[in-house]
């Protein structure tokens, strides 16, 4: 589904992204980990570049794009995204953030978007805050509202970038059990995450992110019990 080639990404003189390879297959659920600055989220924002790599290719299906003449932003509806720190518009309801894309987009009419809307808040157990602002919900409650406003898209991926990291701890399972439910309906998801729980009862692989490099990959079951790259012992050793 997703293609890597080369992937090379600067901020002027600094090399955040090192030459990645990768390929994700459907269904797949790749949980990329790695120590604070080894290019995590560089890496997955370049996938529906919000960052424009600075070299490399990147395919979507069978498109490159990375080609300048790719509408990204046809790509893009194609790629649900959720944040570390929820991107939800705080002068809109909730009901209004799900809908504005799936409207603006004219995906679906108004009456569609809302009634979808309100089937994903049902199946998050939030129909209830359908009318609340973003400021009136727990930091659990957005992040949950982040993924179904993704989903409401009909994405064919779903990329998370850190999605719990801004949660204060008792909110981050709510969250988490969302994410494991998405993967049971067989999503692919890319995951960026510190979790390491997470990467070992969802993830179908798991790569180890350091340096801009992907330095190892494996299932969990041998990426945690048999890690042979010293940096990842090393990791893994500081995190479990």
């Amino acid at each position: 589904m997703i293609r890597v080639s080369g992937l090379k990404k600067s901020f002027g003189s600094l090399n955040v992204l090192d030459g990645i390879d990768i390929n994700i297959e459907k269904g797949e659920k790749v949980v990329v980990i790695g120590p604070s600055g080894s290019g995590k989220s560089t890496f997955l924002r370049c996938l529906n570049l919000l960052e424009t790599p600075t070299e490399g290719e990147i395919w979507f299906e069978d498109q490159c794009i990375t080609d300048k003449k790719t509408d990204i932003n046809q790509v893009r509806r194609h790629m649900g995204m959720v944040f570390q720190h929820f991107n939800l518009f705080n002068n809109k309801t909730v009901l209004g953030n799900i809908t504005l894309a799936p409207v603006q987009l004219k995906i679906m009419s108004k009456e569609q978007a809302t009634e979808r809307a309100l089937q994903l808040l049902d199946r998050i157990g939030l129909k209830d805050k359908a009318d609340a602002y973003p400021s009136q919900l727990s930091g659990g409650q957005k992040q949950r509202i982040a993924i179904i406003r993704s989903l409401a898209m009909d994405p064919k991926v779903m990329l998370f970038d850190e999605p719990t990291s801004a949660l204060d701890p008792e909110m981050v399972g709510e969250v988490l059990d969302l994410m494991k439910e998405l993967a049971d309906t067989g999503m692919t998801m890319v995951v960026v995450t510190h979790e390491m729980g997470f990467a070992r009862e969802v993830g179908t692989r798991v790569v180890f992110m350091n340096e801009g490099k992907i330095q190892e990959e494996n299932n969990p079951k041998d990426f945690f019990a048999n890690p042979q790259n010293p940096r990842l012992k090393d990791f893994l050793s500081k995190v479990l």
